[in-house]
């Protein structure tokens, strides 16, 4: 394999397989490249480079829909969806292509009936907030393009029940969903597809608005009831990246009233109840994280994060998209090569104060 020559794939665009095959194309948002957004922060108004993504559906006949959500038609082509959080060269999605594709020689699973493809999980990303980032808000733009509720949406059966709470909740029954495998890839009849739509690119990031907005609107008009107003969240039962000084960070936060969360197990329904009546949230960076995106639009958010961890895929753009008061507190980080998995420390002065600044600012 070490001087087998890379495989070189057609760069194709979803419109033109669709115009190919005579299939239908549906434009749901056209983007915008010169977008900048304004993040509300303690300090005031802070101007984000984000744009905002083009959004389409296409429908594809006798297609392989593998890893990061590409799609090949036919041997030796592929279509380049931006459906990964960050963009491939050419090369190096050749490369995988051959690793996870080609050299996987298990029967592909054949999906005979028309269906929308959401898929679930990114390669070896299988965490909670990449499914919310980068698969969960792509249900409105199907819905926009008429097809959600026409036909059955594939998922990759390694998803939780948890998660797949959110799609129910959404409006897509239990019994319209089918659970594929990741790998082998499956084979299609006929299937939509639609990009991520939130990515990073190589220039800047990329949200989509009215996606985001639609799932908010939706989920939050599902869900009864109220929970707490000063809320926490932790990662105390995490296996890395934990706060080491979490538990007198937690003894400051008691005292001023808050109360600490653990979504583990828990629906939908019960995790944005939660979350939904919040004025201000400290949070530790992580997959919980994102859900500050089902909090209010005046609701602070405080964020502990490490700085080689500050990208602006998290809930700080959606912050900016949603309304939301942000400010970060860096973290130490601990270990000799800062990485996803190292430990960290707070200075909890630090933390005082903006907690503090942040209470009396609400009012609470």
């Amino acid at each position: 394999m070490a001087d087998q020559k890379p495989l070189q794939l057609g760069q194709n665009s979803l419109k033109d397989v669709c115009a190919e095959q005579g299939e239908p194309f549906v434009p749901v948002s056209p983007g915008d490249n010169d977008l900048v957004r304004t993040l509300n922060s303690p300090r005031g108004p802070v101007q984000l480079p984000y744009r905002a993504t083009a959004m389409f559906c296409g429908r594809v006949r006798d297609a392989v829909i593998f890893g990061r959500s590409y799609v090949t038609h036919k041997a030796g082509t592929a279509v380049f969806l931006g459906q990964s959080p960050r963009d491939y060269d050419v090369q190096e999605f050749a490369n995988y292509y051959v690793g996870e594709i080609m050299l996987d020689q298990r029967p592909r699973p054949q999906i005979t009936e028309e269906c929308c493809y959401l898929g679930g999980l990114s390669g070896e990303v299988k965490f909670f907030g990449h499914f919310i980032h980068e698969f969960l808000y792509r249900l409105p733009a199907f819905e926009r393009a008429g097809v959600l509720h026409k036909f059955p949406l594939v998922v990759h059966e390694e998803i939780e029940d948890e998660w797949l709470s959110f799609i129910e909740l959404y409006g897509v029954p239990r019994e319209r969903i089918i659970r594929v495998p990741r790998l082998p890839a499956a084979h299609y009849k006929s299937v939509w597809v639609t990009p991520c739509p939130n990515v990073k690119t190589k220039a800047t990031y990329a949200l989509w608005d009215e996606g985001i907005h639609d799932v908010r609107r939706k989920l939050l008009s599902q869900t009864e009831g109220a929970g707490a107003d000063k809320i926490f969240i932790g990662r105390g039962n995490a296996k890395h990246r934990r706060l080491v000084n979490e538990g007198e960070l937690w003894n400051f936060l008691k005292g001023r009233g808050f109360v600490s969360l653990d979504f583990m197990g828990m629906s939908a329904k019960e995790q944005i109840k939660l979350v939904k009546s919040a004025k201000v949230i400290v949070a530790v960076a992580g997959s919980a994280m994102v859900m500050t995106h089902f909090a209010p639009e005046n609701c602070a958010i405080i964020e502990l994060c490490p700085a080689h961890l500050l990208g602006g895929l998290g809930s700080l753009g959606f912050a900016g998209v949603i309304g939301q008061s942000y400010c970060r507190v860096i973290t130490e980080v601990l270990g000799e090569k800062a990485g996803l998995l190292n430990d960290m420390k707070v200075d909890m002065n630090v933390v005082r104060a903006t907690v503090e600044d942040e209470l009396r600012r609400q009012g609470i």
